[in-house]
């Protein structure tokens, strides 16, 4: 493999918080938020960021299509930290990474 075809570390982030943040979105549809993904707009007078809302009786998840994709999936991240997710499957990685893996955290105390 030649220097050229190899991807760089950059690039290997970035494939790796893109592919975090489909199983985000993955695991937000399972606890039950539409997630979309929009361009919020910006006026003066008021600051909009992406988060969730309800409405009539549904949960939504907003996320600002021009953040960088470590923005949305820190955005994502908070959301879901904050959430009971027992009842659904969570990769240990993800887990790890909401910080909801006793064992990770026995083994770094």
């Amino acid at each position: 493999m030649s220097k050229r075809e190899r991807p760089n570390a950059a690039r290997r982030a970035s494939y790796k918080i893109e592919a975090i943040l489909a199983e985000l979105k993955s695991l937000a549809a399972r606890v039950g938020f539409e997630v979309r993904e929009e361009k919020l707009l910006r006026e003066i007078g008021y600051q909009v960021r992406s988060g969730s809302c309800r409405v009539r009786e549904q949960n939504l998840f907003f996320l600002d299509r021009d953040l960088p994709a470590a923005s949305r999936m820190e955005a994502l991240l908070d959301e879901l930290s904050r959430r009971d997710l027992g009842a659904v499957y969570v990769s240990p990685e993800l887990r790890r990474i909401l910080g909801e893996d006793d064992r990770f955290d026995a083994d770094n105390a």
